[in-house]
């Protein structure tokens, strides 16, 4: 019985020390896994232990072994024999890239391109303010498109959302001169479309 409580406390100290290293919270963790982020809180508490299957997969995101995420730090089973040594090296931990960081990133030179064509355009005496306004709805694509691929399924409603506002703020300021800003009328059913788009995506997953 200490023996299987010692394990899972080891392996709650790993998957949290690995969790942190790779800038990741316990619900981006869980996302991943397809568990919710109070079971992977339990693990780190280590009030509860994962499956075979799901072990494998957490250690194939964090870039490491399954005895590695059941060994102390420096105890890692060594290998059995001669041949199994080029295996260890091959299975050292790989650097895990920061997904937010990637997308903070991005945003950021959405916005610093945006801004140089509109100083740019104050500079010649050209009104070049569509660079901005068009920031917000590729501000809104760049940051659905992470989402689907690395975030949170809690927070697509809202990027979704941000990004169709974004694109009718963005015909009423083309077609201002005919006085259409009562367009933006148009995000409230919109806005609700998607909400609805979101639950039935969410249900049928």
């Amino acid at each position: 019985m200490d023996e299987k409580q010692d394990l899972v406390r080891i392996l709650a100290s790993n998957i949290t020390a690995c969790r942190k290293r790779a800038g990741m919270t316990q619900a981006e963790l869980a996302e991943k896994l397809g568990y919710s982020d109070k079971t992977v809180s339990k693990w780190e508490r280590a009030e509860g232990l994962p499956d075979v299957l799901c072990l494998k997969r957490m250690a194939d995101t964090f870039g490491i072994t399954t005895d590695t995420l059941l060994s102390l730090p420096g105890q890692e089973p060594s290998a059995v024999s001669e041949n199994d040594a080029p295996e260890q090296t091959e299975k050292t931990p790989q650097p895990v890239i920061n997904h937010g960081a990637v997308a903070a990133i991005a945003v950021i030179g959405v916005w610093m391109l945006a801004a140089l064509v509109y100083l740019i355009g104050r500079f010649c005496q050209v009104d070049l303010t569509m660079a901005l306004i068009i920031a917000v709805p590729v501000t809104g694509l760049l940051t659905v498109i992470f989402n689907g691929l690395w975030g949170m399924k809690k927070l697509t409603f809202w990027l979704c959302s941000f990004f169709v506002v974004g694109i009718l703020f963005m015909l009423c300021w083309i077609l201002r001169s005919y006085q259409v800003w009562q367009l933006m009328w148009l995000a409230i059913p919109a806005v609700a479309i998607v909400w609805i788009s979101c639950r039935m995506l969410h249900r049928v997953k």
